[in-house]
This record gives C-alpha cells, structure tokens and sequence, in this order.
C-alpha cells in the first residue's frame, strides 16, 4: 500500500514538473519570437557572422571565474561551521548554478545544501544560513548602484524601478530577520515559528527545530564582521568579472561599451533573475537584455540582439558542461540529484 503510495507521488510529481516545464519553454518561446520583432534580424546575422572568436572565448573565462569567486565566498561563509574544499565547494555551486539556469524554478539554493549534506554531513539547516547570506551579497551590488544614481545621471524605467525595489525589500527584511535575531533571539524564532504554524501539522514538527539552527547560523555570522569584510570583498570581484563578461561578450560582436553602462547594465540583467524563468532562460534573457542594454542605455538593438544571441547559447554550454563534469567527479547523475530534494531521508535528517 505504501508503496503504490510512493509510486503515485512521484508520477504525479513527474507529471507537475512536466507541465511547469512545458509551461515555461510555451512562455520562453513568445519571448523569443517577440525579442525576434524587435530586432533587426539581417543586422544581427551579420554582426554574428563576424564574431571575435578570442574575446568570445574570454568572455568565457570572466563567466566561469565570476561563479568560482562567487563559490569561494560560499566557502568563506561556511568556514566556522565545516572545512569544505575549494574544489568541492566550486563543485556544488556550479551544479546548482547549473539547476538554476535549467529549472523553471529557482531551485539550485536549495539543492547546494542538499549536496553539502551529502558529501561532507554537513546539516541542510546549518549550510542553508549561509546560501541565504550568500544570496543577499548578491543583491547588495544592485543596492549600492541604485544609491549611485542620482550622481550618474541614468533615468531608470517603471519596470526597472519596481524590480530594485523589489530586491531592496528582500534585503530590508533580511536585515530585519538578523536584527531582531541579534536583539531578541527568543522573540526572532517565536515570529518565524508563528510563520511555520501555517504549515501541515506534520510539516511544522520537521521545520520548527530547523528554524532554531538556521536562526543560530545567521547570528553566529553576523558576529564575524571580518568574516563578512571578507565575503563583501570576493562579492566586489565577482561583480568586477561580471561587468569584464559583459563587455567582452558586447566587443566579441562588435560593439564597444563603456565600464559604467557594462557594470550598471549587467548587474540589472542579474537582478531580473531573483524571479522565475523558463527552462534554460529561453527568450527572458534576450528580451530582458534588450529592454536594459538598449531600452535603458541606448545601445544599438542589433548589437545587443547579437550579443545576446550569442552569449545565451555559449554561457549555456559552459555551464551544461561544467554542471555535468563536476557532478560526476562527485560521483552523482543529473537524474538522481533532481530527486534529491524529494528523498524522505534527506528530509527526515536535515
């Protein structure tokens, strides 16, 4: 019985994700075709014939390293809890960078805790402290540019606008959650548990004693101001790496930007992706590209519809393929590291 149980979950579970994944290319695909529109075609084909193999296969190198910076500040931040590997830790962040980029939901944050548990014991409570920490020294770029403006003399749109706003409100309430964990610890995990009590009753007795550790994680973080020194420094170099893809990727096609439009219009290309995004970002990344690159900046729509056209399927190459080789150097496939997050154990134990 409870395995006729098991077997009809999970093909109701593969059935859902089929159709959000189906759903998604449907929605990736209008994208495209209404990025295709608004494009010069003949204009980008030729940009594209002419493309710079050597700042293209640059631009490649700027991509990688910018995610083993990234990587290398999870590590950082992970560091008073667990020794874990450069190497190991590049690993799993560029798997779930890899699972991020693939599933129409954002579930790669999750799935780096997973893996950690799995290859070093490391709790799914305690590692997802510092994914969460490490996520919002992503956005503190976005912020930082945004108090800047005023000195730039940029004109952000409504959407734009609403998107940084957006973002400054999950940072807001992070900062929130810490604050009142710092201040009052007792009152901080009596507000989120309170949260937890709209859960299943069976759902809330696995989480409330998660939320304990994850609370005592972030604190014990916030404690560690070199420690986030530290974390704020590599975030500045992964930013630094972003904006040199970004212009490089733009010179491969022909197009000359300069390190402002490069650095301000790659981290707002970023930030759209806090949101979710057809499998494989198809049609999100051209249109979003489009609307920031030439809607925002002015620059040619050929170039940008080229550069993008380009980078989209390079990027994703390098990450299918460095996805695919770090797990199996963890000694994982692809399908069963999809199912992890559903197995009971992990649950159980995490």
């Amino acid at each position: 019985m409870e395995a006729a149980s098991t077997t009809s979950f999970r093909i109701a579970r593969v059935r859902a994700v089929a159709f959000r994944i189906s759903l998604g290319l449907g929605v990736g695909a209008l994208m495209l075709v209404a990025f295709l529109q608004l494009v010069n075609v003949n204009a980008v084909a030729a940009r594209l014939a002419g493309l710079s193999t050597g700042f293209a296969l640059l631009c490649g190198v700027a991509f990688l390293g910018a995610y083993f910076v990234r990587a290398t500040r999870w590590r950082c931040l992970l560091s008073p809890y667990c020794a874990v590997t450069v190497g190991r830790a590049a690993a799993i962040y560029q798997v779930a960078t890899f699972l991020n980029w693939l599933l129409p939901v954002r579930g790669g944050e999750l799935a780096k805790s997973l893996l950690l548990r799995r290859t070093d014991g490391v709790p799914v409570s305690r590692s997802l402290a510092t994914v969460a920490m490490d996520k919002t020294m992503d956005l503190l770029p976005a912020l930082v540019l945004l108090a800047l403006l005023p000195f730039v003399g940029l004109h952000l749109s409504r959407a734009l606008w609403v998107l940084l706003l957006s973002a400054q409100a999950v940072v807001v309430f992070a900062v929130f959650v810490l604050s009142l964990a710092a201040w009052r610890r007792d009152l901080a995990l009596k507000v989120l548990t309170g949260l937890a009590k709209m859960l299943p009753r069976a759902a809330r007795q696995r989480i409330e004693p998660f939320i304990v550790l994850f609370v005592d994680t972030l604190l014990g973080l916030i404690r560690r101001p070199r420690l986030l020194l530290v974390a704020g420094a590599y975030t500045a170099v992964a930013v630094t790496l972003d904006a040199l893809f970004c212009w490089m990727a733009f010179k491969a096609v022909g197009v000359t930007l300069s390190v402002p439009i490069a650095l301000y219009g790659y981290t707002f290309f970023n930030l759209a992706f806090i949101l979710p995004t057809p499998p494989g970002q198809v049609g999100s990344n051209e249109l979003v590209g489009l609307s920031i690159f030439s809607g925002l900046f002015g620059v040619d729509r050929s170039g940008v519809g080229a550069m993008f056209l380009f980078s989209h399927p390079w990027t994703a190459v390098l990450m299918t393929v460095t996805g695919l080789v770090c797990l199996s150097v963890m000694g994982l496939t692809l399908r069963n590291t999809l199912r992890l997050a559903g197995e009971p154990g992990e649950r159980e134990h995490a």
